[in-house]
């Protein structure tokens, strides 16, 4: 059984003057949020750091919506926040209530006809089991060195459950409930802590920030919708929410079961394939992109010419993306990144702009949410074979009506722009959630 580490705190006490209190715990399992990279720290599980560090986030996404510039935000973050050159005006402890030792999320097996070989896929362990979730959770599965003899990255662990106090002081001029309060109480029904919390590890639940049913809930998410871009990740261009469940594990795998089924579920972005549980081709232009533009193609796998060959409308929903051609004579493997910075330096990431997570609810019942954060448009990409970026053709899109109009598109009548983001949403809504 894991191990408990026991509060060795004192009771809930009054608070001082100035200080805020809550009890916080995990509503799904914590990935990471140690100094290690994806690596929980097992005596420090939850640091102030990385509190402050999501509170920053989300001051930006709620209260930092009300800048005009990129350059009025840093001048209102470093009034609250502090920068190089001043302190901080709001002070944040964490105190370790109980905490669970890291466990393995996953382990490989042996190949029970070649006991010299591991199996290429492991075995998830609970509560990731017989779920969605390794979907969203391949970055923590490990890797198997080449052979199958050995394994080169074991699965990453995770603790399963913890709970902290969260104290938060506030020095004059800062007002609580307008600066602070409004990034505290979304990043506690929409964030997390740790990695993947835009997938819905690290989920956290606070009582006191509950609404009492799902009604509720939607009446709060309502007042995050907005239609204004910033050059920054603010609240929200649409936030979608579905039935109440009794454990958070299955409203989480519910919600990423949605989209692994819109990007690469049988019917909408493959086709059926001819043996049991081998699907077929996919739907989406990517892979018909790539042999485009790499020149390679395998004799198995003809030109499927109802889809175009020129675009990579999945980038929307976050970047890398990694390619993988298994059969002989395909494309190597590549990566697909967003373009160049306005200074010309490459980019390694943009992170999606859609979170997908469990929020529990005061009856006792949890529901999965999909929120759209307003962000910045993606203009162009960069698909890299190792270090080399590949020449693209230059009528490349991302989003386009005509990727909406092929045969059996997945975007067909989900989006009339040819946009993959709203056609999720709208894929979403058809699986029964609900627009807030």
């Amino acid at each position: 059984m894991p191990r408990e580490i026991p509060d060795l705190t004192s009771p809930p006490r009054p608070a001082a003057t100035g200080e805020r209190c809550y009890e916080i715990h995990l509503l799904t399992p914590l990935f990471g949020g140690g100094v290690v990279t994806r690596e929980n720290d097992p005596s420090f599980p939850i640091r102030p750091t990385s509190v402050r560090g999501q509170l920053q986030f989300w001051w930006r996404a709620t209260v930092g919506a009300g800048c005009a510039t990129i350059a009025d935000l840093r001048e209102a973050q470093s009034r609250v926040w502090g920068d190089t050159k001043h302190a901080s005006r709001v002070r944040v402890r964490v105190e370790v209530l109980t905490s669970q030792a890291p466990a393995p999320c996953a382990g490989y097996e042996r190949d029970l006809k070649d006991k010299q070989r591991y199996h290429s896929m492991p075995t998830w362990k609970p509560p990731f089991r017989y779920t969605a979730l390794p979907y969203a959770l391949f970055p923590f599965q490990g890797q198997l060195g080449q052979g199958r003899s050995q394994i080169e990255v074991p699965p990453a662990s995770c603790i399963q459950k913890a709970s902290f106090r969260l104290i938060i002081v506030c020095d004059p001029p800062i007002d609580f409930d307008k600066e602070v309060k409004p990034a505290l109480e979304a990043w506690l029904l929409l964030g997390g802590l740790g990695s993947r919390t835009r997938r819905g590890c690290g989920a956290l639940r606070c009582p006191e920030f509950m609404a009492k049913d799902r009604d509720q809930l939607i009446t709060r998410l309502r007042g995050y919708l907005s239609d204004r871009v910033h050059e920054w990740p603010t609240l929200a261009a649409s936030i979608l929410v579905g039935r109440e469940l009794k454990q958070a594990i299955k409203a989480w795998s519910e919600a990423i079961r949605v989209l692994r089924d819109f990007r690469q579920g049988v019917s909408v972005g493959r086709n059926p394939g001819d043996m049991p549980n081998r699907p077929g081709r996919s739907r989406w232009p990517e892979p018909e992109t790539i042999r485009r533009v790499t020149g390679k193609r395998s004799n198995r796998h003809a030109r499927l010419t109802h889809i175009p060959d020129n675009a990579f409308p999945r980038a929307e929903i976050g970047l890398p993306i990694v390619f993988h051609f298994k059969d002989h004579g395909e494309p190597d493997d590549t990566v697909l990144y967003p373009d160049k910075g306005l200074r010309g330096e490459r980019r390694e990431r943009m992170a999606s702009p859609l979170i997908l997570r469990p929020v529990a609810l005061a009856n006792d019942r949890v529901v999965p949410v999909i929120v759209l954060l307003n962000t910045p448009r993606l203009t162009g990409v960069d698909l890299r074979c190792g270090d080399k970026s590949l020449s693209l053709p230059a009528s490349t899109v991302i989003e386009d009506p005509l990727l909406a109009s092929y045969k059996n598109s997945p975007m067909h009548k989900r989006s009339a722009r040819g946009s993959a983001l709203e056609a999720f949403l709208a894929f979403a809504r058809g699986k029964g959630f609900t627009s807030v």
